[in-house]
């Protein structure tokens, strides 16, 4: 039975029951939800006011995906290093353009003495309630919320082991964990210059938020790992040139319970996503949408509808749904 999609919004609550084992799919409508400085139209555009340099920004041409960027220049310093041929001036734009990324997430990022235990708590309570978790956001709000309270267990995010570094081959889940995987990167994940993606820890000196963008002491080609704008072939190309968030995207296309997608637009730069979702038609899928005219919210629903093949699909109300509590906002 298709769904209604006349604008109308069902109440989470209602559907909670029927989706008490399932897929928590989330994308930036949570972060916003705390801090509205997080709904920037796009990274590239505000980093750009002042934080890149012309020289950088020439090499943006055709893409605003730091990601891709940071990654060709890891090729060319790699290829001039096999011939023999300079690297300096790669470097030097590798450096600044990791400053400059750096910069201007710092800028919008809420820090953690900001954000109260409470708001965590309540967002750890939240998503420990489902099976697998999948996040679009690399900010530091999931992150944080996870570790609230002094321990992760029982999430796990796969870099528990060889100095925090990614193991696809030690990527099992076992019962009573719940595994959660950042599908486009995030704020504390690096990759290195062979290629090997570890996490950041707070250290005596510095938090995670300090250390991003900053180089590596002994890897100077390592960089965040962070698939920003762009497109979805775009996110698509950096997410298989990583075997981190391969996996994590593999993972996704491979699970076959009901998904919750929260906070997510599922726009036409995620169709990387829906192609993911849609491995498995047969399971129920809940979509969060803000209120709005019914008009407006009525072409979201036709939209969405026309693109995810599913044979039990729910529109609800994000403000009804536990990360959607306007209470959540960071005062």
């Amino acid at each position: 039975m298709p769904p209604r999609l006349d604008g109308t919004l069902e109440s989470w609550p209602h559907l909670r029951q029927d989706y008490a084992q399932a897929v928590l799919l989330c994308g930036n409508g949570l972060s916003v939800n705390l801090w509205p400085a997080f709904a920037y139209g796009s990274l590239f555009e505000h980093a750009r006011n002042g934080a890149l340099t012309v020289e950088d920004l020439e090499l943006f041409a055709g893409t605003e995906n730091f990601e891709r960027v940071l990654s060709d220049l890891n090729t060319a310093i790699r290829v001039n290093e096999t011939l023999a041929q300079p690297t300096d001036a790669i470097y030097e734009r590798y450096r600044s353009i990791q400053r400059g990324l750096g910069h201007a997430v710092r800028e919008v990022h809420v820090t953690r003495t900001q954000v109260p235990d409470g708001i965590l708590k309540r967002i750890r309570d939240e998503i420990v309630s489902y099976e697998w978790i999948f996040s679009t956001s690399y900010d530091l709000l999931l992150y944080w919320a996870m570790g609230c309270g002094g321990s992760f267990s029982p999430f796990i995010d796969h870099f528990g082991h060889a100095g925090l570094r990614f193991d696809a081959d030690r990527s099992d889940v076992y019962e009573g964990e719940v595994p959660i995987y950042f599908l486009h990167g995030a704020l504390h994940l690096v990759v290195g210059g062979s290629g090997v993606t570890w996490k950041l820890r707070r250290n005596a000196m510095q938090s995670v938020l300090d250390q991003f963008g900053e180089p590596i002491d002994d890897d100077p080609q390592a960089r965040p790992l962070l698939v920003s704008e762009g497109t979805a072939r775009d996110k698509l190309r950096a997410i298989e040139g990583n075997a981190y968030l391969a996996n994590a995207l593999q993972t996704l296309r491979e699970r076959e319970l009901p998904v919750v997608v929260f906070g997510s637009s599922l726009g036409l730069q995620d169709d990387h996503l829906l192609d993911a979702l849609n491995e498995h038609p047969d399971r129920a899928i809940a979509v969060s949408l803000l209120p709005g005219s019914t008009r407006s919210v009525a072409a979201r629903q036709a939209d969405i509808y026309a693109r995810l093949e599913t044979d039990e699909l729910h529109f609800f109300d994000a403000t009804s749904h536990p990360l959607g509590d306007p209470a959540l906002r960071v005062p």
